[in-house]
């Protein structure tokens, strides 16, 4: 675990509320619009898809901000466009990385929070989900990168 400062970022993004039991419908959906709409509105892509929860607490009921955003460059608006530009603000937080199936997700949000209550860190309520490689034919390759912000 690690802790980080994730400096601002410049993302094309879609928001939306939602809860963990509907994240299903999300899923390789929204990330194959995002890179198309990037790439027809000229926009150099310039990181991996980031999955931003805001306000989740692990009920599956709960319902939260879900933000899934892609790194992109600095652009002028864009004009032709379902999805809109932001900058990310810095972002401290704790870091773990898994490498495997999703389903050790809970596990590493369970280290994550263990090591915030040995640290004394306070939760900032934004946890964010970088999907650095998603290999859904052997997804003992997913590499996804879990930053639990800290205030």
């Amino acid at each position: 675990m690690q802790l980080k400062t994730i400096y601002p970022l410049h993302v094309l993004y879609f928001e939306t509320e939602t809860s963990l039991n509907a994240l299903a419908e999300f899923v390789r959906v929204v990330a194959r619009r995002l890179y198309s709409d990037a790439v027809q509105n000229d926009l150099e892509i310039t990181g991996p898809v980031f999955w931003i929860y805001e306000g989740a607490d692990g009920n599956p009921e709960t319902v939260f901000k879900l933000t899934i955003a892609l790194p992109v460059s600095p652009s002028a608006p864009l004009t032709d466009s379902e999805f809109r530009l932001k900058l990310l603000e810095p972002f401290q937080c704790i870091s773990h990385e898994l490498q495997g199936e999703w389903s050790g997700l809970g596990s590493v949000y369970g280290q994550i929070f263990s090591e915030l209550g040995t640290k004394n860190k306070i939760p900032s309520g934004q946890n964010r989900e970088i999907y650095i490689h998603m290999d859904f034919e052997n997804p003992a390759g997913n590499i996804t990168e879990v930053q639990v912000g800290i205030l």
